[in-house]
């Protein structure tokens, strides 16, 4: 029997914690594979280097986008129903902030890194 969810922390380097909303996905693979069909009926792959990331949403509590958005740094999700903490290391934001005014929820960012953890 295995335990999920729970509440969830992010925190970046220096002690920033951002509120998190909604799910917390993890793609901790740096490969992403798709099939190649031969024309004997045998199936190949073709494998492509990707970013480790996480996709998440947030809630809005009046961070500085802008200057995030411009920032390395290492970032923490604690699992604390789980015990689980994933690491995010020399990592960014990717994408686009899209603050929902009627909610308060970001949403649009993944972080990505070359280096994940999980402990």
């Amino acid at each position: 029997m295995a335990d999920f969810g729970g509440e969830m922390v992010l925190t970046l380097s220096g002690g920033t914690a951002i509120t998190m909303r909604g799910e917390l996905s993890v793609m901790p693979t740096g490969t992403s594979n798709e099939p190649i069909t031969n024309q004997n009926g045998s199936v190949s792959r073709s494998a492509t280097l990707t970013p480790r990331k996480a996709e998440c949403t947030f809630e809005d509590g009046g961070q500085d986008w802008e200057a995030l958005m411009r920032l390395r740094f290492n970032a923490t999700f604690r699992e604390d129903f789980t015990a689980v903490s994933h690491f995010f290391t020399d990592a960014f934001f990717e994408g686009e902030p899209t603050i929902n005014r009627k909610t308060g929820e970001v949403s649009g960012l993944s972080i990505v890194t070359d280096a994940y953890r999980r402990v």
